[in-house]
């Protein structure tokens, strides 16, 4: 297995775990996403389709995986700028698993991230 494919699956499952505490959190009332429940699971859908198509283009070291790993791996930087710069809500995604989650979550997104556009490049 690739570095870059490892990184990739890290960086997705991190994301999932978040995904996952955003549902108990209700993360579409912090973020006034419309459709409640319903949509935020319609919208997983997609996100979840597009992270196990990444997989394989990556695996293939093809141009539109380093795309998607690129775009993954802002996505793995977007939870820390979110809940601990933009919206600092101490009674949220601030229990100690939640900060791991999160933590290593822009580490593996930032890796993700450099190594997607190197390959890109």
């Amino acid at each position: 297995m690739k570095t870059l494919t490892l990184i990739y699956i890290i960086n997705a499952t991190l994301l999932l775990l978040h995904e996952i505490e955003s549902a108990y959190e209700k993360e579409w009332e912090i973020l006034k996403l419309p459709g409640k429940i319903t949509g935020f699971l319609l919208l997983h859908i997609l996100i979840i389709i597009f992270i196990f198509f990444g997989l394989i283009e990556i695996e293939n070291n093809s141009t539109i995986g380093m795309i998607i790993g690129i775009i993954l791996g802002i996505g793995g930087v977007i939870p820390f700028i979110v809940h601990k710069l933009i919206i600092k809500d101490t009674n949220q995604f601030n229990l100690p698993i939640s900060n791991v989650i999160i933590y290593l979550n822009i580490l593996s997104g930032a890796c993700l991230l450099f190594l997607s556009a190197q390959s890109l490049a």
